[in-house]
């Protein structure tokens, strides 16, 4: 996969995940729709200027779109206001394989119980 698909790629799953529009991204970004649209086809790049509001927008490094890294958005909302955070998928892994563990474990202590009380 070449950089361009890589980046409109992420735009896109990260858009997604947001639940918004091309058109409320493009308002949001100050930029026409037609370019969300070409950016995650892949038919143009945006400029440096671009990519950073982008990449603020999303609350994520510039070079996250450039990599194989995933990060899901996921909306709330705090008492400060805040609407949003990012939760990179291996640490969302590492936490389902830590709930599995635990689960695991919790399982085998209920077969030890019922082991004893026999």
């Amino acid at each position: 996969m070449n950089l361009m698909e890589t980046f409109g790629k992420k735009l896109l799953e990260l858009r997604k995940q947001k639940g918004i529009s091309q058109e409320q991204l493009a308002i949001d970004l100050n930029i026409s729709q037609s370019s969300i649209s070409n950016y995650e086809s892949g038919a143009t790049k945006p400029d440096t200027d671009i990519l950073q509001k982008i990449a603020e927008y999303f609350k994520v490094p510039v070079a996250y779109f450039f990599s194989d890294e995933k990060m899901f958005f996921y909306t709330t909302e705090n008492n400060y206001g805040n609407s949003g955070y990012m939760l990179n998928s291996s640490f969302s892994t590492m936490s389902e394989k830590v709930i599995e563990l635990y689960e695991k474990r919790i399982k085998d202590l209920e077969e030890e119980i019922q082991r004893l009380k026999k």
